[in-house]
């Protein structure tokens, strides 16, 4: 069985896709899933479906979506619904529980390459931190449960994960800019920056990259960019990080000490 949260959501079982196709349905299966491991308790589900506004019927409503849910499971894996119960989705007191098995589900797998790809940064090994980082980016094929209306508690889930696909694509800017593969370390950044507007590392990623390349000016221009952007806009001024890193870029004989920290300098 494999579950799938980076992207649309996604309950495959020999490749077959048995995601439930009414939205409730896809709720609940998203929050249980995000929280495999763990007791869900059905006031939980009621409040993520639902919100304030849960009829009398919910707690019912709630049962037949859990127990259409297993259906699927064991239909699928040639299993009964009472072995589903019992193994796999199941129910322990007012709460439900989700039995993921090691490799089953993409957020964990790629969490852990994440973080193997850090440990290989630490031992000053760019090339295996973008090997594994790009093993986990694969595992994302668009937004996080992008076909899942988020309520309460599955909104602050899909945040965390963007925050996380967004580390792990900065980092691996970090690691081209590392190998001296700037041009590449521009592109992705140049993308980053078009994606998130208002996020000064992925600009100050794209002005170290250009500036690593010899393109100073346009490094500077992209900190403009930025500040004027952010002005209008929002009416404040860029942090005073990526203001040294413009201060620094400025003079004519950058502070190399301050660069190598900021992952320019070769």
């Amino acid at each position: 069985m494999e579950f799938r949260t980076l992207g649309n959501l996604a309950l495959l079982v020999d490749r077959r896709d048995i995601t439930p196709t009414a939205p409730k349905q896809r709720q609940a299966l998203a929050l249980i899933t995000l929280r495999a491991g763990q007791r869900v308790s059905m006031p939980m589900l009621i409040d993520e479906i639902w919100g304030g506004l849960a009829p009398r019927t919910a707690m019912t409503a709630l049962q037949t979506y859990v127990g259409q849910i297993r259906r699927a499971m064991a239909e699928a894996t040639g299993s009964t619904v009472k072995a589903v119960a019992a193994e796999r989705l199941i129910t322990d007191g007012n709460s439900y529980l989700l039995n993921v098995g090691e490799g089953e589900w993409d957020k964990p797998l790629f969490e852990r390459l994440v973080q193997d790809s850090r440990e290989a940064f630490a031992r000053d090994d760019a090339a295996e931190a973008e090997r594994l980082l790009r093993r986990g980016l694969s595992q994302w094929h668009g937004r996080p449960l992008a076909n899942v209306r988020a309520g309460r508690l599955i909104a602050p889930h899909i945040q965390r994960l963007v925050e996380l696909h967004l580390g792990a694509r900065t980092l691996l800017v970090d690691a081209m800019l590392r190998m001296g593969r700037t041009q590449e370390a521009v592109e992705e950044a140049r993308e980053l920056v078009t994606e998130h507007p208002y996020h000064e590392l992925v600009h100050a990623q794209l002005m170290r990259a250009l500036y690593s390349s010899g393109r100073r000016a346009a490094a500077l221009e992209v900190y403009q960019q930025l500040r004027n952007h952010m002005k209008d806009t929002l009416g404040i001024s860029p942090s005073p990080t990526i203001n040294t890193l413009h201060h620094v870029l400025l003079q004519d004989e950058p502070d190399e000490q301050f660069l190598a920290l900021s992952g320019v300098a070769s």
